[in-house]
């Protein structure tokens, strides 16, 4: 898995996610992340079109990634999932908090 960062000039930061997301989990993502919130970003946006596969691991790590960022008042969604992911992502019941825009604003307000 790689993880590549875009910034934005909207304030909110894309992270470029590619591979897969399974066991055993690379950290990188929760690395990037977690410096992200450090340097004060609040808005992160994780773009999941190249990721082939997830496993319930890969679920965990989105969902430690959510955890952090909620844990600094910050939001973080997915977008551009794959099928596949999407599917996963629908099956752990966590698809509406990580992903949408609806769901993305209401975090905002």
């Amino acid at each position: 898995m790689s993880v590549i960062l875009k910034l934005c000039p909207a304030r909110e930061q894309i992270v470029h996610v590619r591979g897969r997301l399974r066991t055993p989990v690379n950290r990188t993502l929760r690395h990037r992340i977690r410096g992200l919130l450090r340097h004060g970003e609040r808005r992160i946006v994780l773009d999941l079109s190249a990721v082939s596969r997830i496993d319930a691991a890969g679920v965990g790590e989105l969902i430690r990634a959510f955890n952090m960022t909620a844990a600094v008042s910050g939001v973080l969604r997915v977008v551009n999932a794959t099928g596949w992911v999407r599917e996963m992502l629908e099956r752990a019941h966590v698809f509406e908090l990580l992903g949408g825009e609806r769901a993305f604003e209401q975090r905002l307000a």
